[in-house]
Order: C-alpha cells, then structure tokens, then sequence
C-alpha cells in the first residue's frame, strides 16, 4: 500500500497517479482531527496504528511506501472559539501525527525529519559546499553594518537578497541590492536576510533528483530576469540537459546528507563553465520543467514508490 499525504486537486499528485497500479490512498491533512479518525494502539501485546476516514480504513503496518506532497493545516472544529482550546487542539494533533509518522519504518519521499532539516537554507549551503559544490559568496544576518559592509565590499547590483521563505501574505521577490536599497539596509534589524554575491549566468538549471535518479534542465531566460528566473518561465526555454558526472555525484551526495530521496535544485552555469549550486527545495515543484521538456519525473516518482511498496511486502 502507498500512502500519499497530501491533498487530491494537487495537480502534482494527480499526475503521478495516473502512473501508479499499485493500490494506493490519498489523505488530507485537512481532515484532520474533525473527519480523519487517528487510533495507535500499544501494549498487552496489541499493537497497531490506523486511520480512517469517509468509510476508508488504513492499517499503517501495511504501508510499503510514503510520498508526503505539500501538506496543508488543521481544520479544527468549528466549536473550539477560544484561542487557547485552538492552540492545544493543534499541538494535540500535531504531536500525535509526528509520533506516527516516526513510528512507520518504510520508505519515505521525504521523511519528516529529512524534510525539515532539508529546507533550512543556512544548512543547505553548508552541506553543498562539504560536498564540493561550489556556492555563492553569502551572508545571512540582523547586523546592519556586517550587511553593509557585505554589499559595499561587492558593490551595489552585485548583491541579491532572498527571503528564507516567500510567505502568502508578504511576499518576497529575490532582488538585487542598488543603491537606494543599501541605504535601507538597516531593516535587517527587524529579520534577518540572506544576502549573496550575484551570480552572473549563460543559463539557470532546475535539477529534479529522484531517489537517485538526475532530471536536468536549462532555463534561458529574458536578460530582464537574470536575478531571478521564475518571473520569466512564460517566455523562457527550457529544454533536457546533462550535467556532467562530478556535479551529479556531488548532487547526490547532498541528498544523502540531508537525508531527502526527492529534490528540486537551482543552479546556474557560469560564462566560465562552472555550476553553482543555490538551493534546494525539497517539495519543490517540477510539472513546469517536465511538461516542457518530457522528462519522465511523475513516472520516476511512481517507480519509486511502487518499487520500495513492493520490496517492504516482499520482506
């Protein structure tokens, strides 16, 4: 059995379905605790976890093979009004799913545990550059003079700033630092803000990674979106490409450190031929590269969780 957390209009999910044959579920999170059912029994000899939800029961012990896809937050009930009862509920719930989630043995695309600590950017330019990858010159920091000095050292419109995480309600576009931006450099007070040395580009690559498996693509982009390629995909090429063996290999030695089967990477090549690596995003999206390219990354993720299904039922 194939379990799949996630939610069934994700258009990512829908996708790799449609190549799975072997017996599968999708579960809401969302559902969770009002109308998906939670029972883990321990003790006496009897033990055993469950879900069940809509008339469906899942026995835990029979999972061969979990795809955890962009999860999204508690509905709790309608009938907890007090702030304090809505936060014990979720903390409730989510210490209760976490101890499951640790407890089930199979193959993971990601792990819990795997995926947090994958996402954490400072970590991720640690272990790329361990590993040999070559990464931007960077600084992240609340000190606005160390953040001047940085900027100044390069020169205005030599530095970008990225936000750790762009969320929905303040959006933050990856930007160069001008001159008018470095004399607001003191709000980095209020957060800190990850500042690297701009990476002038032929091309930027999206490498999707699948237990094991490299998809590489080049992104060539309108000169208007050298700083950040994503603003420009409607107009950009994208086509397959290889990378060669040592950035592969270096590639795949960071997804065992980090402790990931499935990632996302942006790098770019250099006019002078070498790949940076920026980072990695381990639920990151990859319809737009392999609609456009036809790499087979939806068939790779089925393959992989139907063969590690099949090898646990085999034990």
């Amino acid at each position: 059995m194939i379990l799949i957390i996630s939610f069934p209009e994700n258009e990512h999910v829908e996708e790799v379905r449609r190549h799975l044959t072997a017996p599968h579920t999708v579960i809401d999170l969302a559902s969770f605790p009002t109308r998906l059912r939670l029972s883990a029994r321990s003790g006496n000899g009897d033990s055993g976890i469950e879900l069940e939800h809509a008339g469906e029961r899942i026995d835990l012990d029979d999972v061969g093979a979990v795809w955890c896809r962009r999860i999204r937050p508690f509905e709790l009930d309608e009938e907890l009004t007090h702030p304090t009862s809505q936060m014990f509920a979720w903390s409730e719930s989510n210490e209760a799913l976490l101890g499951v989630w640790y407890t089930m043995p199979c193959f993971w695309m990601n792990p819990p545990l795997g995926d947090e600590v994958a996402q954490r950017k400072i970590h991720q330019l640690r272990t790329a550059e361990a590993v040999g990858l070559t990464v931007p010159e960077t600084l992240v920091t609340n000190d606005p003079d160390r953040a001047r000095g940085f900027v100044e050292l390069h020169g205005p419109s030599q530095v970008i700033r990225k936000a750790f995480r762009n969320i929905e309600e303040a959006p933050r576009e990856t930007a160069l630092v001008t001159q008018e931006g470095l004399a607001q450099i003191d709000g980095v007070r209020f957060a800190p803000v990850i500042f690297q040395r701009f990476i002038p580009g032929v091309e930027d690559l999206r490498v999707t990674v699948v237990d094991g498996d490299v998809f590489a693509a080049r992104i060539r982009s309108h000169s208007d979106h050298q700083v950040d390629y994503r603003a420009g995909l409607a107009t950009a090429s994208v086509d397959a490409c290889s990378l060669p063996d040592e950035v592969s290999t270096k590639l795949l030695e960071l997804m065992a450190r980090l402790g990931v089967s499935f990632g996302a990477i942006d790098m770019r090549l250099t006019p002078e031929g070498e790949y940076v690596f920026f980072e990695i995003n381990p639920a990151g999206e990859y319809l737009f590269v392999s609609r456009r390219t036809g790499q087979p990354v939806p068939e790779a993720i089925a393959g992989a969780l139907q063969r590690h299904d099949a090898e646990r039922a085999a034990v």
